[in-house]
């Protein structure tokens, strides 16, 4: 039985590595053919992988490892996790196990402030496993990362029945979470990195808790957020960072910006297969409601950003800007749209990053020493302020002509 079942693994192991060698030549393939390949991968560091077009079919395979089997890297130790009677806490709270993972960063190039790890909330057709890959490949979230799944969780495909796009069920389930982290790994700061979806979800949470109507009071006591909690929670995020990736600012704009004339049927179907509400909680108006709190915040912006859009962009900088002009800061990046490389990110996080005093990797020492007063588009911390407008658009008109010569 035993050389029987050696067999089967070994002829497994064979059928596993020839489908990861067809389906990484086929994606080469389609990449060849356009500067962002035919195929778009909903986890977009995918897309970095691809890019570097270096060791192409090893990354592939070991970035499968990673975000389907759990793979660890040698620098990466496992942290503190919930216990049993907190994921069964979990499942009478949310109907499911958020997969709360703690992971601890042991590579001799990062300086990392253990005391203040990176929240990871995800894109919406994701799941937690993107911040491994981000972080393995992409190089934005050095340090300690925790990750946790939304309920509509699912690779390509979400569970449309749980999906709320970062209204209040996503919000209390970030807020569990916050909350798990501050008092297991007894937390002072803790820095939050939203992607789209995600991002939307961070901007609702902290107008959630900066909330002074009473509004959610019910909602936040059924998670053991009371009104010393709240403060507790405000207190451990302005005392860390927050980087919002491609965020998305208002699902209803979204679906006006891709449906035109279809709009109203287009929300209305959204609003019936899913926990989406067309008057819930949006990211542009949550970022109205951030009145007395002190917030370090950097905004990453695509260039043909077709899935959350372009438009709200100036607006949602304004906004943030106007309560914290000296710590409200901007990149923009030409990397792939929605799904982007996360090139330009990268050169700007671990600037960011050091600056609030977070973790970051010390090779960008001598990058912000060089590029730290630049005005480009692409300039580290970049603070437009009032011109935000011109700033974003000067920069999309000159992507726009590049890409013209390149036609």
């Amino acid at each position: 039985m035993r050389f029987k079942s050696a067999n089967f693994s070994i002829r497994l192991a064979v059928i596993l590595l020839m489908c990861a060698g067809v389906i990484s030549g086929l994606a080469y393939w389609f990449f060849k053919k356009t500067p962002y390949g035919r195929i778009t991968f909903k986890t977009n560091s995918i897309q970095t992988i691809l890019a570097t077009k270096e060791h192409i079919f090893s990354n592939l395979w070991h970035g499968m490892s990673i975000y389907f089997w759990n793979k660890y890297l040698p620098t990466w130790q496992k942290g503190q996790e919930p216990t049993l009677a907190q994921k069964k806490e979990q499942r009478k709270l949310f109907h499911y196990n958020l997969r709360i993972e703690h992971i601890v960063d042991t590579d001799p190039q990062i300086h990392v402030n253990h005391m203040r790890p990176t929240v990871y909330f995800h894109g919406w057709g994701d799941t937690r496993n993107s911040a491994k890959l981000l972080k393995s490949f992409a190089d934005v979230l050095p340090g300690d990362i925790i990750t946790f799944h939304f309920h509509d969780r699912g690779i390509i495909f979400p569970k449309l029945r749980h999906a709320n796009l970062g209204q209040l069920p996503d919000v209390l389930s970030g807020l569990y979470v916050l909350q798990w982290a501050q008092d297991t790994l007894k937390l002072d700061a803790i820095d939050l990195f939203g992607y789209s979806r995600g991002g939307a979800t961070v901007l609702n949470l902290i107008a959630v808790l900066n909330d002074s109507t009473g509004a959610y009071d019910s909602e936040l006591a059924r998670i053991g957020i009371d009104a010393q909690k709240r403060t507790a929670l405000l207190s451990m995020i302005q005392k860390g960072c927050i980087i919002l990736n491609c965020p998305l600012t208002d699902m209803n704009t979204s679906i006006e910006q891709r449906m035109k004339k279809f709009t109203p049927q287009a929300i209305k179907v959204l609003a019936r297969v899913t926990q989406y509400q067309p008057y819930g909680l949006q990211g542009i108006t949550s970022a109205l409601q951030f009145d007395g709190l002190k917030l370090n915040i950097l905004l990453h912006f695509q260039y043909h950003d077709t899935i959350v859009s372009n438009k709200n962009e100036a607006e949602l900088y304004r906004s943030l800007y106007k309560l914290n002009p000296k710590t409200t800061y901007l990149s923009l990046g030409n990397d792939g749209g929605h799904l982007h490389t996360h090139a330009t990110l990268a050169r700007v996080i671990h600037s960011f990053k050091k600056l609030v005093g977070g973790s970051y990797d010390t090779q960008y020492d001598a990058q912000y020493q060089a590029t730290k007063n630049s005005k480009s588009g692409e300039a580290l911390l970049l603070q437009p302020g009032k011109k935000v407008e011109s700033v974003i658009a000067n920069y999309y008109d000159k992507c726009k002509e590049d890409a013209a010569k390149k036609a």
